[in-house]
């Protein structure tokens, strides 16, 4: 594509200069002219630089400078022409040439297929001076240039301050490009612009046409909008989720006689970039449904920006808690770590039937989430926690939250025995209680150890060393070779919650997987496959109501219960509009199995 491009704008960009008449010319400036003008362009070069090298205080050399630049740019060497005119411009800041050398800028950074650089360019050619010719040559080229511009490329020049003349052009094409790509709601405000920004402007007439041709096709269509960072740090996650959905927006259109279209902008992973490209969805593309964004901050953004409003946002992948919370429209796709730390809680309880529990956490975001999500969940019970201790994540010395916790675990024995007896417990461990009981194990239902690899394999042989009998519990930290591998005996029979993995050996997986790869030429991951899910349950929800009404693809979605997605089950029943569904693994001797 690039390459085409290239090719395309090398054939209608040249140099039309006007060469200076010969006339009373030094005889340095005669010969470079003859030179440049039979395609000599090395020895133009060669001959100015080392005249300027003798001579470069002369008044020839003002002369001189602009046409080395020309030949620079005519040889493709463009990195030294910038350098020469950034020069230029500092020596010569009032030279009558610094128009024409604005032009041989804009040429430049055109064949650099630089398009918005060029056209701001051509405009300071336009704001530096007047010459029929010059002025001439800067309005053909930039038509020529937005010919070839993408859609998304005309967003850049609005931050620019662009000379009337080349806007008018600019604004002209912008809207062709957004009815060729079927952006009608953005084309028909930009249209309507136009007309009151140019209201004699020779295109007006064509800009009628269209819009009465995008008003017709906008009746045949709907639009979807979807917010990734396609740039930038994240831009490999961002691509990802794209391919997926645009995959199963193109797999999976409604009924003949509609056709759903994916307007797609760019967040750079950038929170007030999220901002700018939501407000452009909701106000000039009007869709009623935003798939994304993809990162946890940029989804905060996009969800607090949609309160009150009905368009629809599904993030297939953010992962902080609360998002979903913020408003009545937001769904979170991908289980968040709260999610995790309440399934753990509730198969404990339900499946192992335990009624009492201690905690013990990474005194870290993640370790915290899931704890304050376990408690939440016991106290929706009614069921006791005894004990609640935090460590420093990659501490090597656990002593002290282990003596805490069998305090409470023997006060706890203490308080039973006093009540078989009928004595009277007073909660206080005497001396002589913790002597007599030093060596004995002390047992309670489930310890939550939520953590990651690292502090498992340091954590778990402390549980028995410090002779306390349990059913361990974990999280999805656990989830990784390092826990089997390390932790050896002291890991087996633990529980622990965890997203869904990737079934890569059904046959959903493999058509997926085929049909990514033929279409990209790439192998998708979990990603990609989020993305897929969630522009097919918006696909779903448009099947299934006829059209794009946001209440009703609301109503759809919030029915959505235990969907069998390529990532793995999404369920948004019971008023929860983060995704709750997640599984449970036992660790054995043959490593992780799914018990539920």
């Amino acid at each position: 594509m690039m390459q085409t491009r290239s090719a395309l704008m090398l054939l209608c960009i040249g140099f039309q200069l006007p060469i200076h008449s010969m006339g009373e010319s030094p005889p340095i400036l005669q010969r470079s002219i003859r030179l440049y003008e039979s395609g000599n362009y090395d020895s133009t070069i060669l001959v100015i630089r080392n005249y300027l090298r003798k001579h470069g205080r002369e008044e020839t050399s003002e002369q001189l400078v602009p046409l080395a630049a020309e030949a620079l740019v005519r040889r493709g060497e463009f990195v030294s022409a910038h350098r020469l005119f950034s020069m230029y411009r500092i020596k010569y800041p009032h030279s009558p040439f610094i128009p024409r050398f604005w032009y041989i800028e804009g040429i430049a950074l055109a064949k650099e297929e630089k398009y918005p650089g060029a056209i701001a360019a051509f405009s300071m050619a336009l704001k530096a001076g007047v010459s029929p010719v010059l002025d001439s040559l800067v309005l053909i080229n930039t038509e020529k240039i937005c010919m070839h511009m993408a859609a998304d490329e005309f967003y850049d020049l609005d931050a620019r301050d662009i000379h009337r003349w080349l806007m008018e052009i600019i604004k002209f094409y912008e809207i062709e490009k957004l009815i060729a790509i079927g952006q009608f709601a953005k084309a028909e405000n930009c249209a309507d612009d136009f007309r009151r920004a140019y209201p004699r402007s020779r295109y007006g007439a064509v800009v009628r046409e269209w819009i009465t041709r995008a008003q017709e096709a906008k009746k045949r269509t709907l639009q979807i909008g979807l917010l990734a960072p396609i740039s930038g740090e994240e831009e490999e996650i961002g691509r990802q989720v794209v391919q997926g959905a645009q995959l199963a927006i193109n797999q999976l259109q409604p009924q003949a006689g509609q056709t759903v279209k994916c307007v797609v902008l760019d967040t750079r992973g950038n929170m007030m970039t999220t901002a700018q490209k939501t407000r452009e969805l909701v106000d000039q593309h009007k869709v009623s449904v935003i798939i994304g964004p993809v990162l946890s901050p940029t989804a905060t953004v996009t969800a607090a920006m949609l309160i009150d409003k009905q368009t629809v946002m599904i993030s297939p992948t953010a992962t902080d808690e609360g998002i979903a919370d913020m408003g009545e429209n937001i769904f979170q796709m991908n289980v968040t770590i709260g999610v995790l730390g309440k399934k753990i809680a509730r198969y404990a309880i339900e499946n192992l039937s335990i009624k009492e529990f201690v905690i013990l956490a990474p005194q870290t975001p993640y370790g915290q989430i899931l704890a304050g999500s376990f408690k939440e969940e016991l106290q929706r019970r009614n069921l006791e926690l005894l004990a609640e201790e935090y460590f420093e994540e990659g501490a090597n010395d656990y002593r002290v939250q282990f003596q805490n916790i069998r305090k409470k675990l023997l006060a706890r024995h203490l308080e039973r025995l006093s009540m078989e007896r009928g004595t009277d417990f007073r909660g206080t461990i005497t001396r002589r209680d913790s002597s007599l009981y030093a060596d004995s194990t002390l047992a309670v239902g489930g310890l939550f150890m939520p953590g990651e690899g690292e502090d498992v394999v340091m954590l778990a042989p402390q549980v028995m060393f410090h002779r306390i009998r349990t059913q361990i519990l974990g999280s999805s930290g656990w989830h990784q070779q390092k826990v089997l591998q390390e932790g050896k005996r002291y890991v087996l029979n633990a529980v622990i919650s965890t997203s869904f993995e990737l079934d890569q050996s059904g046959k959903e997986w493999g058509e997926f997987t085929k049909a990514y790869k033929r279409r990209y030429n790439s192998e998708p991951d979990r990603v990609a496959a989020l993305g897929y899910d969630a522009a097919a349950l918006i696909m779903k929800a448009i099947r299934e109501t006829g059209g794009d009404d946001p209440k009703r693809i609301h109503a759809v979605l919030s029915k959505t219960d235990r969907y069998h997605g390529i990532s793995g089950i999404i369920s948004f029943e019971e008023g929860r509009r983060a995704n709750n569904e997640c599984a449970v693994y036992k660790i054995t001797e043959s490593g992780f199995v799914r018990v539920q």
